[in-house]
């Protein structure tokens, strides 16, 4: 297990220094911000934000994110969410690996998985990208199939509870695998935990009805946008383990509603297939779960799954800064100054669409609002992290020309 402790830890400490970089560069988009004020705030008993203009948990059904207030209470601050998101998908390897060890994988092909996972384009965009509540999917799912597998029946409820506090698509996900396991595993924990997504689906939306409020999803069709992005993600998700997950044959088909989540998505704030994004959590989960079962059944896989996981991550797929070509923003400290200043103010600020990045930063001062409204005649900020001289000439302090760092706030 050495190896694999050692290898969470370097992922921790690779992203943790990028993440802060993207940070202080204010490259962060609303979402950090809009989590980050959403804790501050229920320090107080309410989930409002002004990233959304409404209570949170009118939005999603997030009410596990009401454990990291105490942290938040001491260190009201953006980097308190970014180690938290960075650390829960790095700790996520280790009950991987210890589930592909219950299984009958040995110790060595169970740490590869558990760095093949670390590598993952997903895994990665999930550390790099803004802050949600399924950073903590793969380290929950990971830990609840652990449990379910050595027939743990208080620590099984006790993960798919956390689970399905995450979001709300993720009672229906424990409503099928909970049906799955009471036909094929555990007749008495499937069934219980059955009933347990019930009971979580009827309050959840029973609230959002009595509140006369509606959950913040998409819409939902039969049109396939975009099938080619869809298909790619489907190949993203299954090389960095050696197509190991293939192994299952039949079983695959229990990912199907995770998959449809995605693919019958209608256009929304962004493309959910894009490998890195949160969309792709559980399905990020349940690969890397129906890896350790191929594992078993071909173990000579072992060996491949960290070289192919290198190949894709090296490759232009890899959604952060870990790829031929790309290096870390270039930061502007006055700008990110200025963003501190607000945060650390303590009076009302407005701050434009286009400042995402300094919401990020300010959203821990209650009083600081983000404009709904987007703002179309805003200059778009250069994309310099592909830029290696104008990285390395802001280390000497020396900032290209044309560098975003205004923060225009409407008092």
């Amino acid at each position: 297990m050495r190896v694999a402790y050692v290898a969470a830890a370097v992922f921790a400490i690779v992203y943790l220094a990028l993440d802060l970089n993207k940070l202080y560069a204010l490259r962060y988009g609303a979402d950090l911000g809009t989590y980050l004020q959403t804790l501050v705030n229920l320090r107080h008993g309410l989930s409002w934000n002004y990233g959304e203009w409404r209570p949170h948990f009118e939005v999603h059904d997030s009410w596990a994110l009401s454990a990291l207030v105490p942290i938040v209470a001491l260190f009201p601050r953006a980097q308190t969410l970014i180690v938290i998101q960075v650390a829960a998908v790095a700790a996520a390897s280790i009950p991987l690996v210890l589930f592909a060890r219950d299984l009958g994988v040995p110790q060595p092909g169970a740490n590869l998985l558990g760095i093949a996972y670390l590598l993952t384009p997903s895994a990665q965009g999930l550390a790099y990208d803004n802050f949600s509540e399924n950073v903590f999917v793969p380290l929950i799912a990971f830990g609840g199939a652990l449990a379910v597998r050595k027939r743990l029946f208080w620590p099984a409820v006790a993960a798919a509870q956390l689970l399905m506090g995450l979001k709300e698509d993720q009672i229906l996900f424990v409503l099928w695998f909970a049906a799955a396991c009471a036909l094929w595993w555990d007749r008495r924990m499937g069934v219980a935990l059955c009933a347990l997504a019930a009971l979580n689906g009827l309050l959840f939306f029973g609230f959002e009805h009595f509140a006369g409020v509606r959950p913040g999803i998409p819409l939902y069709g039969l049109t396939i946008r975009d099938p080619g992005g869809k298909l790619t993600m489907i190949a993203l998700l299954l090389a960095p383990f050696a197509f190991a997950p293939l192994g299952v044959g039949r079983w695959l088909l229990l990912a199907a509603p995770l998959l449809a989540e995605i693919v019958f998505m209608q256009p929304w704030n962004y493309e959910p297939s894009r490998v890195g994004s949160h969309y792709t959590a559980s399905l990020l989960a349940a690969s890397a779960i129906a890896a350790a079962f191929g594992l078993r059944r071909w173990p000579v896989l072992a060996r491949a799954t960290v070289p192919c996981a290198l190949i894709v991550t090296l490759l232009i797929f890899n959604d952060t800064v870990l790829r031929p070509g790309r290096w870390p923003y270039i930061v502007d400290w006055p700008a990110y100054a200025r963003a501190v200043a607000i945060r650390d103010d303590g009076r009302p600020a407005v701050l434009g669409r286009r400042d995402e990045g300094v919401w990020a930063v300010a959203a821990a001062n209650p009083q600081v609002r983000l404009d709904p409204h987007p703002d179309s005649h805003a200059p778009a900020c250069p994309a310099y992290d592909t830029n290696a001289p104008a990285f390395f000439a802001s280390l000497a302090g020396r900032l290209p020309p044309h560098l975003c760092g205004g923060v225009p706030v409407t008092p």
